[in-house]
């Protein structure tokens, strides 16, 4: 019985990533493990990385000796600036600061010469857009077990906003908005178009996006299969015919809005345009010119600070990384590699990460991630690969019990909020930070607990093990903070009239 009970418990935890497949995974174990064997053969060359360079040369066989070396300064001074962030936000937590405020005082200070008016529209555009992927993290979290469709998410964005961009031009009073936190994720659908003066309903989409029609047709027979109703279907530019034959019961289009009851429609959208949104920072109406002060952008840091802890949490409630590392070892017996296991053990990592960030350098240039999007740089694949041996480490501790679970996330929050602040530092001035962030709590855990969760076998299947049951341990906690947070969000929106905006919710 106690065997069944937690059997049910992990696959309420189950997250299942649309295009994410076993063999890529095997594709990215068998680079990793070439970059751990670099540098474990480096000898006197492991603190100078000069490793991490070759090996990179003779993967990226394409890139110049120049283009090679500057993505190797950019890994380690990336890594170097993540373990000093983590170092300092360790040694102030113990003095009784909390993350958030460590947080903004880090990206103040870091703002020091930068126009007050540039950066406060730099964090509130930067708000808007993590505030955004949290709630559908909370949304993906709470209805599993479930699948990720990673493409949809990022074009239910677009769609919202190219729509309300157009309103504006025209202005309308019509507003696009998600409708996941009205009606909770069963049953609703992903985007609804209203009217903010009367609190009418026009319209509601449902968000389907498959890399082929086969994919996207596949997508909607499961949400029906799991009790969705068909209504209007929004589905990828050069997508609609095929999939309407398929499914000719549903009405599919590649745009919201466009009809007799609304004349605005948003842009249709390709899944190749989806990838390069990622990269990409939308300028057109999204950025509220407001005038700022040193106090409300002291605020709004503030705030970022505490989504930036939230990231951690969800980190700790998405196993799938660590689901599929353990598939792809499957009984492998992995030879315990004593290099792997100190950085476990001792904390002597900034070799590991290297070559976890190198590693994932190669998967993102290589293009073997399909969920990882196009042009991730550098610095962001270290970072994501600092916060996957952190978190390995503090699942280690966990599992032996030096840390009790409201301490390992308390941790694990750390990570992400000295991940979150070491990039948005590296934007400010700029819009770039947006582009940055769009993925990163949402691919970021899976990606994370992936290699987190090979780098963990490396050290030995016994480590590997503990870790990775420690980690489903960890979630449920997680999962239980992450309820609450969102029943909460959920309650007060029930209470409220459905055509009040979602950020007010989220916010009040």
């Amino acid at each position: 019985m106690e065997e069944k009970r937690i059997d049910e418990e992990q696959k309420e935890l189950e997250i299942i990533v649309d295009g994410l497949t076993e063999k890529e995974a095997v594709e990215v174990m068998d680079i990793l493990k070439r970059f751990i064997k670099a540098y474990q053969d480096s000898g006197e060359e492991q603190e100078t990385f000069e490793w991490l360079e070759k090996q990179l040369k003779e993967e990226l066989s394409d890139k110049t000796e120049k283009e090679i070396y500057a993505i190797k300064e950019e890994i380690v001074e990336s890594i170097q600036e993540y373990d000093a962030d983590i170092k300092d936000l360790t040694m102030e937590a113990e003095k009784g600061k909390t993350k958030e405020r460590w947080f903004a005082d880090r990206i103040g200070n870091a703002a020091k010469g930068v126009a007050v008016n540039a950066y406060g529209n730099y964090l509130n555009y930067i708000n808007s857009e993590l505030e955004y992927i949290n709630c559908q993290t909370e949304r993906m979290i709470m209805s599993a077990p479930n699948h990720i469709n990673l493409d949809g998410f990022i074009a239910e964005r677009h769609h919202v906003d190219s729509f309300n961009a157009k309103a504006v031009l025209h202005n309308s009073p019509l507003r696009a908005t998600s409708r996941w936190w009205i009606e909770g994720p069963k049953g609703s659908h992903d985007i609804m178009i209203w009217n903010p003066n009367t609190y009418e309903v026009l319209e509601e989409y449902q968000v389907a996006y498959g890399k082929t029609p086969q994919i996207t047709k596949n997508i909607l027979r499961r949400d029906l299969m799991e009790g969705r109703e068909y209504q209007t279907c929004l589905v990828p530019k050069g997508q609609v015919e095929l999939v309407q034959e398929g499914i000719p019961e549903a009405k599919i289009t590649d745009y919201i809005g466009g009809t007799d009851k609304v004349n605005i429609s948003s842009s249709s959208l390709s899944v190749e345009d989806a990838r390069e949104m990622q990269r990409k920072v939308q300028q057109e109406n999204t950025i509220p010119r407001t005038d700022w002060n040193i106090y409300n952008t002291r605020e709004l840091a503030l705030g970022l600070g505490k989504y930036a802890g939230q990231v951690g949490i969800m980190t700790a409630v998405v196993t799938t990384g660590f689901d599929l590392a353990g598939r792809v070892i499957n009984g492998e017996e992995m030879d315990s590699d004593e290099i792997v296991e100190t950085a476990l053990k001792a904390g002597v990592d900034a070799g590991v990460k290297a070559a976890v960030g190198g590693a994932l350098t190669v998967v993102s240039e290589r293009r073997i991630l399909s969920i990882l999007p196009l042009g991730t740089l550098p610095r962001t694949l270290a970072q994501i690969a600092c916060v996957g041996v952190e978190n390995v480490k503090i699942l280690w501790k966990t599992a032996k019990g030096e840390l009790t679970m409201s301490e390992a996330l308390e941790q694990m929050g750390r990570t992400s909020t000295a991940m979150t602040a070491g990039l948005y530092c590296a934007g400010i001035g700029t819009l770039e930070g947006a582009a940055i962030f769009g993925f990163i709590p949402i691919i970021g855990p899976i990606i994370g607990g992936l290699v987190g969760g090979m780098i963990g076998y490396m050290a030995g299947n016994g480590i590997g093990e503990a870790i990775f049951n420690g980690a489903k341990k960890v979630a449920e906690r997680g999962k239980e903070i992450v309820k609450k947070t969102y029943e909460g969000v959920k309650k007060f929106g029930n209470r409220i009239p459905s055509g009040i905006n979602r950020t007010k919710i989220i916010r009040n």
